[in-house]
């Protein structure tokens, strides 16, 4: 994988309240791994600029082209969900450690494990999260109509992996998304976090991240 995490504050667009910008996949540009097993797009890296080594968290989007192996990074958590293609198989130290086969599923596993992927079959696409262990603590929450709600406090990152929604902040206004796009909210902004709508069928994922009072860092 690169070995520098590239903002990506250009491609979106500035917003107001919790929503700090809008951004579209199609428009970050695409940074080839080391070994060319694949490529990846930044959605956001915070702080903003940071490269591997001094980042708080990461969020991108992966196309997994072939068997490759993961970078390791030592003191980071990382999550991965697969969203499209014939998925892959996780293996570590010579043993099968998960079997990415299903949509939608995320799957946490420590950024120091050794990973190599053997795919099934068709390339793949991935989202990826990766959060400094001694910083902050990140989950990501797969939305659907079902779930449609107030988003939680801590939501960081909203990525919408199929079909449609619409978030809507208190004063009423509006911010339609498809897929591929994607909002980067502010967590402890004075405005309260949006609701989110989704149309049926649509499949949002939701990053959040929960610092861990560590101070003189800001998420």
């Amino acid at each position: 994988m690169p070995g520098k995490a590239h903002a990506v504050a250009g491609s979106g667009v500035p917003q107001h309240g919790a929503i700090a910008f809008v951004g579209e996949l199609a428009s970050v540009a695409a940074v080839p791994w080391k070994n060319e097993g694949g490529q990846t797009r930044e959605l956001c890296v915070e702080p903003p600029e940071a490269d591997f080594a001094s980042f708080i968290w990461r969020a991108s989007v992966a196309d997994v082209g072939s068997d490759a192996d993961f970078s390791t990074f030592e003191g980071i958590d990382r999550t991965i969900v697969l969203l499209e293609g014939g998925g892959f198989t996780l293996h570590s130290e010579g043993r099968q450690v998960h079997d990415l086969a299903h949509c939608f599923a995320p799957y946490d596993f420590p950024g120091e494990q050794p990973i190599q992927v053997r795919m099934h079959g068709a390339p793949t696409l991935d989202f990826n999260l990766m959060v400094r262990r001694e910083v902050a603590e990140g989950r990501v929450v797969m939305l659907d109509e079902r779930n449609s709600r107030c988003l939680p406090s801590h939501s960081a990152l909203l990525y919408v992996a199929r079909g449609a929604a619409c978030l809507s902040d208190e004063d009423g206004l509006q911010q339609a998304l498809r897929a591929g796009q994607f909002a980067r909210l502010q967590p402890g902004h004075r405005a309260r976090m949006p609701d989110l709508l989704c149309a049926p069928g649509a499949v949002v994922v939701l990053v959040c991240i929960i610092p861990k009072q560590k101070e003189g860092q800001h998420m």
